[in-house]
């Protein structure tokens, strides 16, 4: 019996609906021009401008490329969306995915899109007007340049081979002081994504006046910054990962700390890197692989993973080419070399840490030293150190000044910190905050060896004592002591 075939019914999205629906895709300036640039690289283009006029009520931003334009039938096809989806097959140098980027990223900003592109036969334009589609309700593109957009490319010197994408009626985009920011704060981000292509000088790129210079995450220059070393993973060696850990903050200058920052500062710029086809499309972060959080003591720890061409759909890689997610299969490997920067990171901090005093015979004294009790570590006063010991041997007002500042001088707040992060289910404690009464009994006996022999002073001592951690958990014995210390002075 004959298997019989049903007819689909076409339901074609409404035009003014979606449209609208397509501008919330989460661009913000940086990452819709970066989806701009991408483009440009894929049509060759050497140099790319970014143009603008912050004029109130006449704001417009254009993108001008010198690659290798589009005749009226591509540029046609470019304005489609969903025109090459991820599936079609794209050349090595395409940095397109979905078909998508050129309306979705421009209509994020602004509510006129137009695309002037020339190649030898001449000029061809194609511009989305939301106000025109949401009046026909249909995917209508307007085939023709209106005077203002020609004015505009004319002021802006596109005049031979190449593309200029001009965004109009910029509601999100913003106008005067405000498109000034978000279009500086998207150059040094254009920096990061880019940093491949600007310092090979494959591209010059520019925001206005000014030239965008490669920011490169893991400072190569710097001579301190350490590579751990290069690993293949997946079944063919397709994914390149490299770590590396840059230099402890003390060892460079301000401005040098200032550049290693990065867009987002030390914190957030710390994790991976992830390339597609020498384009940055991750800058920072763990990729959700579990316990790897943001640590103040990982932040020198970066690490440059580069995927293959064909990998978008296993990496996960969104629509704004600006977040990606690895294959369930390679997490114990990035998460194990992930392990081991940050570890590196974390050893620099600890070396930092501690402060090095060293004497004329080279030898290395510490102000504290750790000591550890009840699994976890104390720190103590280093009896051996020579400002301790004069305060010892020729108590003074000076000797015990002195003794005073090294305490609070050299506290080690970074060795702290990094056993409070160690265990993050530890909580924080005094050195004798779980002491039992007899451990307390020997301190607090040491302690009233060195009472003031004035008796207003003595009891003093002695109030202020019985009022802090642990002795206050301890009434009775103190009593006990200080009157046992009274009957001995008696009996003298």
């Amino acid at each position: 019996m004959a298997q019989e075939t049903t007819l689909g019914l076409p339901v074609p999205p409404r035009a003014s609906a979606l449209m609208e629906s397509l501008r919330s895709f989460g661009y913000d300036m940086a990452t819709a021009l970066a989806d701009l640039v991408d483009n440009s690289i894929a049509a060759k283009a050497a140099q790319v401008r970014v143009e603008f006029s912050t004029t109130e009520g006449q704001s417009w931003v254009a993108i001008v490329d010198d690659g290798t334009g589009m005749d009226e039938g591509a540029l046609h096809e470019a304005l489609r969306f969903g025109g090459e989806g991820p599936t079609a097959w794209r050349d090595q140098t395409d940095l397109g995915r979905f078909g998508l980027g050129l309306k979705t990223a421009s209509l994020s900003q602004c509510r006129l899109l137009t695309v002037l592109s020339r190649t030898a036969d001449g000029l061809a334009c194609r511009s989305w007007d939301l106000d025109h589609v949401m009046r026909v309700d249909d995917w209508e593109v307007l085939p023709t340049a209106d005077p203002e957009a020609l004015r505009i490319a004319d002021e802006v010197g596109f005049s031979g081979i190449g593309t200029m994408v001009l965004w109009r009626q910029l509601d999100h985009a913003g106008e005067g002081r405000v498109l000034a920011q978000r279009l500086g704060q998207a150059r040094v981000r254009l920096a990061m994504w880019f940093h491949r292509f600007l310092s090979t000088g494959v591209l010059d790129l520019r925001v206005g006046q000014r030239s965008v210079h490669a920011w490169d995450p893991f400072w190569r220059k710097w001579m301190a910054t350490q590579d751990l070393g290069t690993e293949f993973l997946g079944p063919d060696g397709e994914v390149k990962v490299t770590p590396f850990v840059l230099p402890h903050p003390s060892r460079l200058s301000n401005q040098d700390l200032d550049l290693g920052a990065g867009p987002r500062g030390w914190n957030a710029q710390q994790g991976f890197y992830v390339y597609r086809r020498n384009r940055l499309v991750s800058a920072g972060g763990w990729l959700g692989l579990s316990e790897l959080t943001i640590n103040p003591q990982a932040r020198l720890a970066r690490i440059e993973v580069d995927i293959d061409q064909h990998a978008d759909s296993s990496w996960k890689v969104d629509v704004r080419k600006s977040r990606v997610l690895p294959p369930s299969t390679l997490e114990a490997d990035l998460a194990r070399l992930a392990g081991a920067a940050r570890d590196a990171s974390v050893r620099a901090f600890r070396q930092r840490a501690v402060t090095l005093n060293r004497n004329r015979g080279g030898e290395i004294t510490f102000g504290w030293l750790p000591r550890q009790r009840d699994g976890g570590t104390d720190y103590v006063v280093n009896r051996e150190h020579p400002v301790v010991q004069g305060a010892l041997e020729a108590p003074s007002k000076d000797s015990i000044e002195a003794l005073l500042r090294l305490v609070e001088r050299t506290v080690p707040v970074g060795l702290i910190a990094i056993e409070a992060e160690r265990d993050e289910t530890r909580t924080p404690q005094a050195a004798l905050e779980q002491a039992d009464e007899q451990e307390v009994r020997t301190e607090l006996t040491a302690m009233l060896v060195g009472l003031p022999e004035d008796p207003s002073s003595r009891a003093r001592v002695v109030r202020a004592l019985a009022s802090v951690e642990p002795f206050n958990r301890f009434p009775g014995l103190v009593a006990e002591l200080t009157a046992d210390l009274s009957t001995d002075e008696e009996g003298t």
